[in-house]
């Protein structure tokens, strides 16, 4: 039996939050290229409704998704103390998910808004406590990315970089059955609770492979500017030692992943207003060699090393961006999962050698290894 690896191209399940099919993405039927302009509540609500909200709606998630962006105190103590070890923020935040859902979620009620933005809150208190910064609070006024974008960073962005970052999260929003999303629903299939799916969607989306692309792409860039190496000579050394260059190519996007399209203009605008072009004319450099040299084109962790830099974020918390993205489509398909009351439990074939078995060991043979232990013993002393 000849088995896709990766279980690529395998239809496993059926759903209406999104969908790649004919590499074109979309959310609930909305082609992603109409929609980068929305408001992030807007894709939501999209998400999680399969329908677009009216002015009414939008303006209802916004004020409970705002409400709700502060931690207990508790939750607040516990991620100090998680990450006063060098820890990788992935792995911080991977705990820090967990301890939610027993030092907040003790009746076991709270929904998916209530969730969100908790997640959103506890990310951004994640990259403020490594730094030994002061938690910053939430203004009831401001929007939910306007406020993500403050408690993270401290300082309140322009209307320009709201609206740059809002396209961030709303493409990152949700990827039909990636690795992390498949992950939530396999866990979600077995009707857990939300926060122990989302940590298992945190724990898959950590991987270099996944989620963690994005971090690997600015240390290579960040290696380049540091050596002086010319990007050219450095892909070659990488490609020659047979190493893999991340942040290009896509199992699903052989021509282009539409969302990286999108994100090229978002980073150029961002390196030019905060004096980073080196790092995107390096990305330029690469991306144009990269296709020549292989025909790869950038995929959607390529742009957002640059984006994050240029927000301040050091590279080791990029990831946790990510987890703040797809929080949304994670809950989606959480729930559209647990509606569906099926459990996930795929088959294998087998391909071990087969054995017959003939009874105990024989006493001799049990004589012999216990000598030998013992013997290895005395020797040792």
């Amino acid at each position: 039996m000849d088995l896709p690896k990766g279980l690529a191209g395998v239809v496993i399940s059926e759903t209406k939050i999104s969908s790649t099919k004919d590499a074109k993405l979309t959310y609930s039927g909305y082609p992603i290229q109409e929609l980068k302009d929305a408001s992030f509540e807007e894709v939501v609500y999209l998400l999680w409704h399969q329908e677009t909200p009216t002015v009414e709606q939008v303006q209802d998630l916004r004020k409970l998704l705002v409400s709700e962006m502060k931690l207990p105190d508790e939750t607040i103590r516990l991620i100090k103390e998680v990450a006063k070890e060098p820890q990788h923020p992935m792995s911080i935040l991977r705990t820090t998910v967990s301890l939610l859902g027993t030092t907040h979620n003790e009746d076991g009620l709270d929904q998916p808004p209530v969730i969100l933005a908790k997640m959103l809150t506890a990310i951004a208190a994640i990259i403020r406590l490594r730094d030994n910064q002061k938690l910053m609070e939430v203004h009831e006024d401001w929007g939910v990315v306007e406020n993500f974008m403050y408690l993270f960073t401290g300082q309140r962005p322009s209307p320009e970089y709201v609206k740059m970052f809002s396209t961030v999260m709303v493409l990152h929003a949700d990827h039909e059955f990636n690795a992390s999303t498949f992950t939530a629903r396999v866990v979600a299939s077995t009707q857990a609770d939300y926060y122990s799916c989302l940590t298992a969607a945190v724990c898959a989306l950590k991987g270099p492979l996944h989620g963690g692309a994005n971090e690997q792409v600015f240390k290579m860039l960040a290696e380049i500017r540091e050596t002086g190496i010319k990007p050219i000579d450095y892909i070659e050394k990488q490609i020659a030692a047979g190493k893999k260059i991340m942040g290009f190519g896509h199992r699903i996007y052989k021509h282009g992943d539409p969302r990286a399209k999108i994100l090229r203009g978002i980073a150029e605008k961002m390196a030019q207003t905060t004096n980073n072009s080196v790092y995107f004319d390096l990305e330029e450099q690469i991306a144009n060699y990269m296709f020549e040299k292989t025909k790869l084109y950038p995929n959607v962790d390529y742009y957002t090393a640059v984006i994050y830099h240029c927000l301040g974020l050091d590279s080791s918390t990029f990831t946790t961006m990510f987890a703040a993205c797809r929080t949304t489509g994670w809950m989606a398909h959480i729930i559209e999962q647990q509606t569906d009351g099926t459990l996930i439990r795929p088959s294998s074939e087998y391909v071990g050698e087969m054995h017959h078995y003939t009874g105990p060991i024989k006493a001799q043979a049990t004589a012999s290894v216990t000598k030998k232990v013992v013997d290895f013993g005395a020797t040792k002393s």
